[in-house]
């Protein structure tokens, strides 16, 4: 009897003990969780990322960090690729309250030294989020919530998803399941045009090589390099989203597959002049398609198109009034086209 009265008292220490552990930690987690409760924090990645990178995609971990940590500081967030301006003036002029940067490559200029103090290192490459001094309290709130959460499965869950390597541009090395850390979101948003999810992926690789801070010297951002005048024209304004910017290149698709969705066009041609279109605009492929009727050819094939757009190059060969936009010279759109179904073809044996 007294056996089991001593068994039972240490079984009860035990549970006592694991519930009082539990409740510490609960409340050593959430010490700073409501500093930040209600408020906007604004945040600028000045780190450079994109599949030929060795480092993988560093600025889509820094978004999802970002994001979750508004998330627990229950906080609103706003964030934005650096373009022109000097991320260490956005930081002091208090433009933005975080800046993230890459401290083996990045150093502090010396009229800002004394002005800003930097986190932890975020990742095995010692990136950390920089803010101002007089910020001190936030940086609290950041360090104290990361040291729990770099113990956690989705931390792990998180450096796998953009630090692992993906082999999405050759099937030599055998069968893989993800092609980039945005597989779901191309996964779901295909859905909603009518195309296999690995030929959104071979767009989008085309495009940005699954690197969300892309830019283009004509404007185009992310992943779909979209342009803010198209976005906006369906309600998004955030591009930088990796998930706005599916959201706005998708619809976009959308669009143009109803100008080419007629009975005398099938289902393949439809998605090679989508892409031309996506590509070069939607004009330059009605012009495309108005100077093959008028030359004979089939206009609604687009092998049989690809022999009229090298006669496009000079404007002045074509007859008044045949084509409504100039000279077009056409090479990247024949590639572009060309590359993305030949992509998508190796990303049907390559992908699972």
């Amino acid at each position: 009897m007294r056996l089991v009265s001593r068994f039972l008292f240490t079984v009860f220490l035990i549970v006592i003990h694991s519930v009082l552990s539990s409740f510490g930690k609960h409340i050593s987690e959430n010490k700073y969780s409501t500093f930040l409760e209600g408020k906007e924090v604004k945040a600028l990645v000045n780190i450079k990322g994109g599949m030929y990178l060795k480092q993988g995609h560093p600025v889509g971990f820094h978004f999802d960090l970002l994001n979750r940590f508004a998330l627990h500081q229950k906080c609103s967030l706003k964030i934005k690729p650096v373009h022109e301006s000097d991320p260490w003036a956005e930081l002091i002029s208090g433009r933005v309250d975080i800046l993230v940067v890459d401290s083996q490559r990045d150093t502090i200029p010396d009229e800002y030294s004394d002005l800003v103090i930097s986190s932890t290192d975020l990742n095995h490459h010692e990136q950390v989020w920089v803010v101002k001094k007089e910020n001190y309290q936030m940086l609290e709130n950041l360090n104290y919530w990361f040291n729990f959460f770099r113990q956690s499965k989705d931390y792990l869950q998180l450096l796998n998803s953009y630090y692992r390597k993906y082999s999405g541009v050759s099937y030599a090395v055998g069968p893989v399941s993800m092609l980039s850390p945005y597989d779901n979101l191309i996964k779901e948003y295909a859905k909603t045009i009518g195309w296999d999810w690995r030929l959104l992926a071979s767009l989008i690789y085309q495009e940005s090589k699954f690197s969300m801070s892309a830019r283009s010297s004509r404007g185009a951002q992310g992943l779909m390099q979209v342009r803010s005048a198209t976005a906006k024209q369906f309600g998004i304004d955030n591009i930088f989203d990796p998930e706005q910017n599916i959201k706005a290149g998708t619809l976009f698709i959308k669009r143009l597959q109803s100008l080419y969705n007629t009975p005398e066009i099938d289902s393949v041609n439809r998605i090679k002049f989508t892409l031309a279109a996506y590509n070069a605009g939607e004009g330059r492929v009605e012009d495309i398609r108005l100077l093959a009727a008028h030359k004979g050819v089939n206009y609604n094939d687009w092998e049989s198109l690809r022999t009229v757009i090298s006669e496009m190059r000079n404007r002045e060969s074509i007859p008044e009034g045949v084509i409504k936009l100039g000279s077009f010279r056409g090479g990247e759109t024949l590639n572009f086209v060309t590359e993305v179904i030949s992509r998508y073809e190796d990303y049907k044996v390559l992908v699972k």
